[in-house]
């Protein structure tokens, strides 16, 4: 349920902040002209889970394969019974195995479609495991509290969604649960020199009105959020700092930039490749990087979204004390558990685990610099892997090697790395609009605003490191045609959107929310 339980076909009554924007939807629709009522997609996802998962169900643990492939949730219910519920997002018909015990079946689910399994789960018998079929590159920690054992689960399916800093020669990713929070030492830098600009501004949501100090002005991307969008702030002269929080304020909490890389510049052009990523949240979302020393900050977006990205106020923060990074701690006290474990792959994972009633603190820098808080009954996760360790990501072609801005293009090669990480595709100092992600292959659109000519395609893999590139040739169709005397009609419109608002010239006609 993505916002309320009925809404009508302009999927109203709107609130400042969701402002009719598409991706909001109710279970039903309502159509008040006639009764009419409609049942929308996540009607039938929540009716998978809400028939079968009973009250007092707790999640359990099942390995998923990400999106774009088999999706799932699994849950035992306070009888004993079972609920695997699992969704394709891929684009076609894929077969995979249910192993429990030593029970198993295979089963296909068509593109698109959604299941749910129900078993109370028959007498186990015999000693071999069912999963034989299924490759588990998962690890299970299990610790200690006063309500019983818990178990933590590793799986590197869920990295891309964690925080990421490149750090000397090693790639540091780590967990952040509600709550948990990381100190670093030092103070917010004086704005008082900075200036900052952005992909795109409207007139109202101008980019220094982020470092004004006055949450109740914003900048605003005025659009929806697309991958390659960015943020960028010139501190004045280069200067040390290690942590940066952005604050969208309570009026617009839902305008946060879903997923994010990190790049820094001394001199605003040459940006190499991202020093961390991450994934946003409502209200402030604190990123914490690694001491550095640059004059420019650029935060860019790597995943589309339908809210705008807006900042109401962000500030950074430096020390001259301190020039560490985060590390996994190496050992814990007051009370907190640790773990660790390595991969066949060679990632070394530690896992935190703080049993204790109250919040505890631990450090995890070498120079004490960086102090992260746990929250009762919370685990961080720490997963560090040597950026040598990473296959060399290689660009083998470019197609179509021409196209007009906006136009989709596919980049094909190896080691890209299963998710974007820190890798980018670079249309000369632009960045490319990302679709999809994978070790083989890379589907992105051309930055718009590109004037026409030969330009340079690069890419960096999930690691950060060159794979190569090559020329694309960025066209255009010429001068757009005089509107003048042209009239628009559709089928149907809403209130707020009259079809002549698509000739008049203006990106944004609409009235604008109340929030901005």
């Amino acid at each position: 349920m993505l916002w309320n339980i009925a809404l009508d076909p302009d999927r109203g009554p709107l609130n400042s902040d969701t402002a009719g924007i598409p991706m909001l939807r109710g279970l039903l629709t309502i159509d008040p002209a006639d009764g009419r009522v409609t049942y929308n997609v996540d009607y039938h996802a929540l009716a998978h889970a809400s028939r079968f998962v009973k009250p007092g169900a707790r999640r359990i643990y099942s390995n998923t394969f990400g999106e774009g492939s088999i999706e799932n949730v699994a849950f035992q219910n306070p009888d004993g019974s079972k609920v695997l519920i699992a969704h394709n997002s891929g684009s076609a018909a894929k077969t995979f195995s249910v192993a429990d015990g030593t029970h198993s079946f295979d089963y296909t689910l068509n593109a698109g479609d959604a299941v749910t399994f129900t078993y109370s789960g028959p007498a186990q018998s015999g000693r071999t495991p069912a999963a034989t079929k299924v490759s588990d590159p998962t690890h299970d920690f299990t610790f200690t509290s006063a309500s019983g054992p818990v178990t933590v689960t590793y799986d590197p399916a869920l990295l891309p969604y964690q925080n990421a800093v490149r750090t000397g020669s090693k790639l540091v990713t780590y967990s952040l649960p509600i709550g948990a929070s990381v100190q670093t030492t030092g103070r917010a830098l004086s704005r008082s020199k900075w200036t900052a600009t952005a992909s795109a501004q409207p007139d109202w949501g101008v980019a220094a009105n982020a470092i004004d100090g006055d949450i109740n002005t914003k900048w605003s991307l005025g659009h929806g959020t697309t991958s390659g969008d960015w943020f960028q702030i010139d501190l004045g002269s280069p200067t040390s700092f290690n942590k940066i929080v952005i604050d969208t304020g309570v009026n617009n909490s839902f305008d946060y930039v879903t997923k994010y890389q990190i790049y820094v510049s001394n001199d605003g052009a040459d940006w190499g490749s991202a020093i961390a990523s991450g994934s946003g949240g409502v209200g402030k979302t604190a990123v914490t990087l690694p001491t550095r020393t640059a004059q420019y900050i650029r935060i860019v977006s790597t995943a589309a979204s339908g809210f705008w990205w807006s900042i109401g106020d962000i500030e950074v923060y430096g020390s001259a004390r301190g020039t560490g990074s985060i590390t996994a701690p190496a050992a814990v006290s007051n009370g907190l558990q640790l773990k660790t474990w390595t991969s066949k792959e060679g990632s070394q994972v530690t896992v935190v685990f703080n049993g204790t009633a109250d919040s505890k603190s631990f450090k995890i820098s070498t120079d004490g610099s960086y102090t992260y808080t746990l929250p009762s009954g919370t685990s961080a996760m720490f997963t560090t892997k040597k950026l040598s360790s990473f296959p060399s990501p290689t660009f083998s072609e470019l197609k179509p090697e021409r196209g007009m801005p906006r136009s989709k293009f596919t980049i094909r090669g190896s080691g890209f790395g299963d998710a974007q990480g820190l890798g980018t595709v670079y249309f000369g100092s632009s960045y490319a609009e990302i679709d999809t992600w994978s070790d083989t292959s890379i589907s992105a659109y051309v930055p718009k605003g590109l004037p026409a000519g030969k330009v340079t395609v690069s890419v960096t893999g999930t690691s950060g490191a060159d794979a190569g590139g090559s020329s694309f040739d960025v066209i255009d169709l010429g001068p757009a045609l005089s509107r003048t005397g042209w009239t628009a009609k559709a089928s149907d419109a809403s209130q707020v959107d009259a079809p002549g608002n698509m000739l008049d010239g203006i990106a944004y006609t609409e009235p604008l929310p109340t929030s901005v």
